[in-house]
């Protein structure tokens, strides 16, 4: 079994990877959309998301339509992920946006079998 450390970084990979390749879904709209829909795999939620009723309505949304839910502890890591950043000329992060909510339709072709396993490991939990 991974450990915590190499689920967050095989997490990130996954986001990161499907970004890129067209397969994520960002903000309140667009997830709750997927999920309605059931198109996303899974969901990643920020702990520190300002209003209570988004994330109630997230974990509802994911309850009801059976899709797994994570949740990492703020939004600022989530936007690191989805690109919601602007960098400077030594690629360094300039600007940070928050990202409340994700969801991942599919995995990326650089995710590997063993990578999908330690997240689905996870979502089983």
């Amino acid at each position: 079994m991974a450990d915590i450390n190499d689920f967050d970084s095989t997490l990130k990979k996954a986001v990161v990877s499907s970004f890129y390749e067209g397969l994520l879904c960002k903000g309140l709209h667009e997830v709750c959309k997927g999920i309605e829909a059931k198109k996303v795999k899974f969901v990643v939620l920020a702990e520190n998301v300002d209003e209570a009723q988004y994330k109630k309505l997230v974990t509802a949304l994911c309850k009801q339509n059976d899709i797994p839910l994570i949740t990492v502890p703020n939004g600022e890591t989530l936007g690191e992920w989805a690109n919601l950043c602007k960098y400077d000329a030594n690629n360094e992060i300039r600007k940070a946006r928050k990202c409340s909510s994700l969801g991942l339709k599919d995995y990326g072709v650089d995710i590997s079998a063993e990578e999908r396993q330690i997240i689905e490991n996870k979502l089983k939990q």
